[in-house]
């Protein structure tokens, strides 16, 4: 059965990449036993672009060190891969993005701590003017522990209301 080129050539290629992207995800999962505890702290697996490993670092000295250790962090990706998956290692500063090494966490719940009443509030309401910022401020704070928190954040916008369904 004869097929277009374009046709083999796409399916090759998609296998190629989900190669790729499978050998990334391995080196993710096991970065630290790959590279060692040491190396692991100064850089963190970012992302693959093709057959380059990028790799980030939090500082850049760091980033220029790991340069110098470039050739041993590829030997030792491919060593555990067992092929040469990667041919090139770049350097990026992580700044506020999250390494790919990282395990994913439950987010941290908050919680409003209670509230105590200070034990002198409203001695200063007829001392201070209730026209300035100041005075305006006290007086909410004493209202604030005398009718209890409110709901912080803007009202509905209205709609419709969620009722119970008749069945």
């Amino acid at each position: 059965m004869l097929r277009r080129l374009s046709e083999s050539l796409d399916r090759f290629v998609a296998e190629k990449e989900a190669r790729h992207r499978r050998n990334f995800v391995e080196v993710c999962r096991r970065w630290v036993t790959i590279v060692g505890p040491e190396t692991a702290e100064l850089v963190r697996p970012l992302g693959h672009r093709r057959r380059d490993l990028i790799l980030g670092a939090d500082d850049p000295v760091v980033m220029q060190e790991m340069h110098f250790a470039a050739p041993e962090i590829l030997s030792l990706v491919n060593a555990a891969l067992g092929q040469e998956a990667f041919d090139r290692v770049r350097f990026d500063l992580l700044g506020d993005r999250v390494s790919l090494d990282a395990l994913r966490t439950a987010p941290p719940r908050f919680t409003t701590p209670p509230t105590t009443r200070p034990e002198h509030l409203g001695g200063l309401i007829g001392a201070l003017d209730p026209t300035t910022p100041v005075g305006r401020c006290y007086a909410k704070y004493v209202a604030y522990f005398e009718t209890g928190p409110k709901p912080s954040g803007r009202p509905s916008r209205g709609g419709r209301k969620k009722t119970g369904r008749a069945a």
